[in-house]
């Protein structure tokens, strides 16, 4: 995988540049007082080797940077061996062969729902290569697909894959995990290494994001020589929904948690209960039509869901012979091309955009068995409670925030209890009730009936309609069939009540009703709600990149009374605007703090911040609480760019 043409060449010379001017600092530095008493007469020269003693220090650091056995920071997870998990090894020794990838020197299991592999270099001694598998991948997926994922990992090593690949693959790995470790450590000692840190990472990362991109889809297809090309496409699939899945369920476990019974959410998912999301296939099909929606972005190492699945029936490894039969909808269009040609071609997406995503291929559930049941063996539970103990402390602070949740929606209830009893709460407080009923009481019939009665006295209140479809469609889980589908195609009916209504409500219902229209089997109707939710989608992708920021609306009075109240930060501040966020609608209070050049110079030396920022913190805390308007506050650093809607017109300006 060679890297040709003028940008490779940009690349090759950022990648140089980036070890030989470590070195060579990192030389100079460390045998700057020798050289200084060498070059300086006399006492000078003692004084000059003195003065330069710290600097010795900074040199090691830049000097062992390229070179470090493993990442700045400690190899996190538990560590396995083959006596742990022979199956496991038995695997991953049979796709590294199958890929002529080097051999591993270290297995790692953690608690992200993620696979990742990693070369180190050494200064004296061969590369060191490791491997880390989340027992949440490998709870949630088949080993089928676990395989795919692993030959994925592997073919970044792989030689098929190139050395040159490999050498840019790693080494943003390397410079984004030092440039991390950098922020933690702050001081003068890291100064050199930190301004050159500062003016290279940025540059060479955003140099090698096409590559970053190909690299993704050179592994993908090597993935899929070794294992098929159904397995790598099932496994990108898998890892999207089950993902989501994962993600919607891991808040539920947290909010269950009491103070004395901490959650062990790795154990739990080693215990094989089943997730309660996605709640049917029709779901999990709406939840990968929103995925294949998504487009690649200039800012992305890895190339979107759609592009992916794309690039292997491009290559010819995914086509009608090889993909699983129920791949191709009647029509006999490639849903796996139309998904990925909406993001590449926009314009050819209204007739490609209805076609429905796979079907009986999709794998929806979570696997039975899965990898972990067949790869760990008995080590599956073990290795799961010791992961839970491993991770304790950032357990307890996730049940920590969730209980906060709960403090705080408890709170919010008894406050509409006080308000019902002096007076007739709005719609909108109504619809609250109905939420805390369902949430915290755990009435789902009660919360029905508030809702039903708000809509019959707010016709078309969109809250309480939304709220009300969400919940029956929960309630007819466990109903008999003719009771399930009359909750659900009442609860369709409400979503279409909500989608006619424009506003930001629309995507999300328009996604539901897909999936209440291939719940019943009405394709045709799902095509037509995919494509106008994929629409909507798309919009919305593009909306992103247009002006963050609208024109504040206040009037000069309202003006006037802000500016008073934050007189002490415009003093300290080099500027000061007002703005209305476009996306959310919340006034933005943009500040720009003062700084000096001594300042600014000292901060990137020491990675510290300016005390004349700090102050502004200060400020904003202190001084926000006394405004009454909603407005988000927005520290800039100095020397970041304005936005082109910091205007004189929004400036606030002290009273004369």
């Amino acid at each position: 995988m060679a890297r040709r043409g003028l940008s490779g060449l940009k690349l090759s010379a950022r990648l140089l540049l980036g070890d030989v001017t470590l070195a060579g600092a990192g030389l100079a530095l460390c045998t700057a007082p020798a050289w200084l008493y060498a070059a300086l007469p006399g006492a000078l020269g003692v004084a000059a080797a003195a003065l330069a003693l710290p600097l010795p220090f900074a040199g090691w650091a830049m000097l062992r940077l390229p070179f470090a056995a493993r990442p700045p920071g400690a190899e996190d997870g538990i560590r396995l061996q083959a006596a742990d998990a022979p199956e496991l090894f038995r695997e991953i020794e049979q796709v590294r062969a199958r890929l002529g990838a080097p051999a591993l020197d270290a297995v790692y299991l953690n608690g992200e729902f993620n696979a990742s592999i990693r070369q180190h270099r050494r200064l004296l001694g061969r590369t060191r290569n490791v491997l880390w598998l989340g027992q949440p991948l490998l709870e949630m997926l088949s080993a089928e697909s676990c395989r795919a994922i692993l030959a994925h990992e592997c073919a970044h090593i792989a030689g098929s894959h190139g050395r040159y690949a490999s050498r840019v693959y790693f080494a943003r790995l390397q410079w984004q995990e030092a440039a991390r470790q950098l922020d933690r450590r702050k001081g003068l000692s890291t100064g050199p290494l930190r301004l050159f840190m500062n003016w290279h990472v940025p540059r060479f990362l955003a140099a090698s994001l096409d590559f970053a991109r190909e690299c993704e889809y050179e592994a993908d297809a090597q993935s899929a020589r070794a294992c098929g090309a159904a397995a790598a496409a099932n496994a990108l699939m898998a890892v999207s929904v089950q993902g989501r899945a994962l993600r919607e369920h891991w808040p539920d476990l947290y909010a269950q948690a009491s103070e004395t019974q901490p959650p062990s959410p790795h154990a739990c998912l080693a215990g094989d209960a089943p997730l309660p999301y996605p709640r049917d296939e029709a779901e999990a099909q709406a939840w990968l039509h929103q995925a294949l929606c998504r487009s690649t972005t200039d800012d992305d190492t890895h190339p979107s869901l759609s592009d992916r699945l794309a690039a292997l029936n491009a290559s010819g490894q995914l086509d009608s012979a090889g993909a699983p039969d129920a791949a191709l909808p009647p029509g006999g269009a490639d849903p796996l091309e139309a998904g990925a040609t909406a993001s590449a071609n926009p314009g050819q997406l209204e007739a490609l955009a209805t076609v429905p995503a796979p079907t009986d291929a999709l794998p929806w559930r979570r696997a039975e068995p899965s990898a972990a049941a067949l790869w760990l063996g008995l080590q599956r539970l073990p290795l799961a409670r010791a992961l839970d103990e491993s991770q304790r402390d950032a357990i307890a602070q996730l049940a920590r925030e969730a209980r906060n949740e709960r403090d705080e929606a408890i709170a919010g209830h008894h406050e509409l209890l006080r308000k019902q009893r002096l007076r007739a709460l709005s719609a909108d407080e109504r619809a609250r009730m109905a939420w805390y009923a369902d949430t915290l009481m755990g009435d789902a019939d009660g919360a029905a009936v508030t809702l039903e009665q708000n809509l019959q006295e707010h016709p078309g209140h969109l809250p309480t309609l939304c709220q009300l479809a969400a919940l029956q469609l929960r309630r007819a889980a466990d109903r008999d069939l003719d009771k399930r589908r009359q909750l659900e195609a009442a609860s369709e009916a409400l979503w279409r009540q909500a989608a006619a209504v424009p506003g930001p409500q629309r995507l999300p219902c328009l996604r539901q009703l897909t999936a209440a229209a291939l719940r019943r089997g009405d394709d045709a109707q799902a095509q037509a709600w995919r494509a106008e939710a994929d629409q909507l989608e798309r919009q919305a992708q593009a909306d992103d990149a247009a002006p963050r920021y609208l024109p504040h609306g206040l009037g000069a009075g309202e003006l006037r009374r802000l500016a008073d109240t934050l007189d002490p930060l415009l003093h300290v501040a080099t500027g000061v605007w007002l703005l209305r966020d476009a996306a959310s609608g919340r006034l933005a209070l943009l500040v720009l703090a003062r700084e000096s050049g001594v300042a600014r110079a000292v901060g990137k030396l020491t990675g510290e911040q300016s005390y004349l920022r700090r102050d502004c913190e200060m400020l904003l805390t202190r001084l926000l609480p006394r405004i009454r308007l909603d407005i988000e506050p927005i520290l800039l650093e100095a020397g970041d760019p304005l936005p082109g809607e910091c205007t004189d017109a929004c400036r606030l300006r002290r009273a004369t």
